[in-house]
């Protein structure tokens, strides 16, 4: 079965068109997660409690982990707390962890004046900021992110327990990726391809592949070529 995390500023409706028919998957819902386990609000402690969750299911001989961007950094972050409990794992758009400590402490300041717009700002000025980032601006799609206003607390919490600047450079950290896997970026995300690059250069049991036509929005932007690596690692 595949458990598939969604970005920031997303939803579990996000997967919807990049779950290969078929194949038994859940799309969590990472707002509703925080909103109402405030254990999860640091990412040791989502790790632990998705572990946890994971761990009480019956037994699955094709435990998949999948995760986009946010969703990707969080599930990092539940393979290394428990490895030995994934078969396979997908990685997309996402970030292994910033490499000194200086880098963290700069990007948590700049998370939480996210933070700070998500609890204070009109959401409309808030989603226009997001969406004009410059790592979204090689993707094709613009989602409409009205509908998470609902989820403004959860969100904006997130900057803050689920920072990079909170996360420790994952790859340096001896058996955290043991499972095969794969790592997809965009091929117009040149940050994000450059970081996958880097990473399966240090993760022997992991491939690359950068998709083309695609940027950081890679379940918008290419959903089929998330099926096909699904089906890959499935194989």
């Amino acid at each position: 079965m595949i458990h598939a995390l969604h970005g920031n500023f997303g939803l579990p409706s996000d997967w919807d068109a990049a779950l290969p028919a078929g194949v038994p998957a859940k799309a969590w819902h990472l707002w509703e997660i925080r909103r109402h386990h405030p254990e999860t609000h640091s990412l040791t402690g989502f790790a632990t409690w998705f572990n946890n969750r994971i761990e009480a299911l019956p037994p699955d001989p094709q435990r998949i982990l999948a995760g986009y961007s946010l969703g990707g950094r969080l599930a990092l972050h539940v393979l290394a707390d428990r490895p030995a409990l994934w078969h396979r794992a997908l990685l997309i758009s996402t970030h292994p962890g910033l490499t000194t400590e200086a880098e963290r402490a700069e990007r948590l300041a700049q998370d939480r004046l996210w933070q700070e717009r998500c609890l204070h700002e009109p959401w409309d000025k808030v989603c226009a900021a997001w969406n004009a980032q410059p790592v979204l601006q090689g993707t094709k799609t613009r989602p409409d992110l009205s509908v998470l206003e609902a989820y403004q607390a959860a969100i904006a919490g997130a900057f803050d327990g689920w920072s990079l600047g909170r996360q420790k450079n994952l790859l340096t950290i001896p058996g955290t990726l043991p499972c095969p896997g794969l790592w997809l970026a965009g091929a117009d995300d040149g940050k994000f391809s450059s970081m996958a690059r880097t990473a399966v250069d240090a993760l022997p049991r992991f491939s690359l592949k950068i998709i083309p036509q695609a940027g950081h929005r890679l379940l918008k932007d290419q959903p089929g070529a998330i099926q096909s690596a699904i089906r890959d690692l499935l194989a």
